[in-house]
């Protein structure tokens, strides 16, 4: 890992913990001012708002990276046009169908509630699908600096503007309050993506000469997105499962919501902590690894660089959240209660990071579709886990952990798979 890799990996980095710990600022001020309850519906429209973005957020940013990344200099805006306009045309189809489908999800999911959210999300599509196109552009020209800078306005304007709604519009239902996030999203995220387009100041009216990149690009983007739509669909599920089988447990309605809530919205956040560290090495590596498989040797000794870097971060963050969990469940969240649930997830911490990288390094090397063949019965043994364990009473939140980490295990032992067989074909 060269010197200006590890100064990018290191900004990327730093601003991302920047974003986090607004984020998380955002999250226990939210929990405060509007209960565990509204956090709860909130968080079951944040999974059907992640499956809506997932088709045009996860596998064509790294698509673009990479295309732009094996490019010559005068063609590398090629990829970047073909992406957005893959993204105009999905979403043509995408936003529509949403908003038809949105009464039907809410009922669906057994708490209509939740439609203001749906609402909201359906221009997010389009705006979250420019930006993530854009930003895997950036990294394909190794412009980080650029949407790590988006990204970090995007969450302060987020922050801004949540607090300013939720302050000044105190009198509205508990369903449109939980959609305040999601608009908050929707108005950084249009202004995070101007503050893109006139940074980077590309010339307007490029030829036809960008469709021929458009089927390399859904070649390289659909094994990812179907992997992350498989993932993002076992969330949604089981955010919607979670208040039910919780109920089937003896709990009352009001208090499965609560603490779906108190899962979704406070403790697993916190596992994702060395993620901010993963998903900056990731996307910086990305393109390097793109450009160094000519060279198995070089190939190889970043890869190992990248895994055991990442591995470390995580081991050090999960010892960190070990011994804050008490201080976060009793002063930050006020909530003692989430100490015991803190301690039960913190293995979630050092598995999220495990399987991250394992996914990151996958999609650089090209291996998407080898990867996406495993993510299917990964999650169908969460899913399954969580269903019986959620319901019995001396298990409860519990039972979800034992589900997620017996998903997360499975997915980090089928990549590793895939990368130890490209290891000994590449020998």
């Amino acid at each position: 890992m060269n010197r200006e890799a590890k100064r990018q990996t290191l900004l990327i980095t730093g601003i991302n913990g920047l974003i986090r710990a607004m984020g998380f600022f955002l999250r226990v001020v939210m929990a405060r001012m509007l209960g565990p309850e509204i956090m709860g519906i909130a968080e079951l429209a944040s999974g059907v708002h992640m499956l809506a973005i997932t088709p045009l957020t996860s596998g064509l940013p790294m698509a673009v990276s990479r295309l732009t990344a094996k490019t010559d200099a005068e063609k590398a805006h090629l990829p970047l046009v073909a992406g957005l306009r893959l993204v105009r045309l999905v979403s043509l189809v995408l936003i529509p169908s949403f908003l038809l489908l949105s009464p039907v999800i809410a009922r669906a999911m057994g708490d209509i509630r939740v439609l203001p959210s749906l609402w909201c999300t359906a221009p997010c599509v389009l705006i979250l699908g420019y930006s993530g196109v854009y930003n895997g552009y950036c990294y394909g020209t190794k412009r980080s600096s650029i949407p790590a800078v988006s990204e970090l306005t995007e969450q302060t304007l987020r922050l801004l503007f949540t607090l300013l709604l939720i302050n000044t519009l105190k009198h509205l239902t508990p369903g449109w309050l939980a959609a305040v996030p999601v608009a908050s999203t929707m108005l950084a995220e249009i202004l995070g993506l101007l503050l893109v387009i006139c940074w980077l100041r590309l010339p307007a009216g490029y030829s036809g000469a960008a469709d021929v990149w458009r089927k390399p690009i859904i070649r390289l983007a659909l094994p990812t997105t179907t992997t992350r739509l498989i993932h993002t669909l076992l969330r949604s599920v089981t955010s919607m499962m979670i208040p039910l089988r919780l109920t089937a447990s003896g709990l009352p309605a009001s208090e499965a919501t609560a603490r779906l809530g108190m899962l979704n919205g406070m403790v697993l956040p916190m596992m994702m902590l060395p993620c901010i560290f993963t998903g900056a090495l990731n996307m910086v590596m990305a393109p390097r690894l793109a450009q160094s498989e000519e060279n198995a040797r070089s190939c190889k000794a970043l890869l190992s660089k990248v895994l055991v870097t990442g591995l470390l971060v995580a081991l050090l963050c999960s010892g960190i959240l070990a011994l804050l969990s008490p201080f976060i469940a009793n002063i930050i969240y006020r909530l003692p209660e989430l100490t015991d649930i803190l301690y039960a997830a913190i293995p979630l911490c050092l598995l999220c990071a495990a399987e991250n990288l394992t996914v990151g390094t996958i999609t650089s090397l090209g291996l998407q579709k080898q990867a996406m063949y495993g993510a299917l019965p990964s999650s169908l043994l969460s899913l399954l886990l969580t269903w019986v364990l959620t319901a019995m009473p001396h298990y409860r939140l519990e039972g979800v952990i034992v589900g997620l980490a017996a998903g997360h295990t499975t997915g980090i032992l089928w990549n590793s798979w895939v990368i130890f067989r490209w290891w000994q074909a590449h020998t």
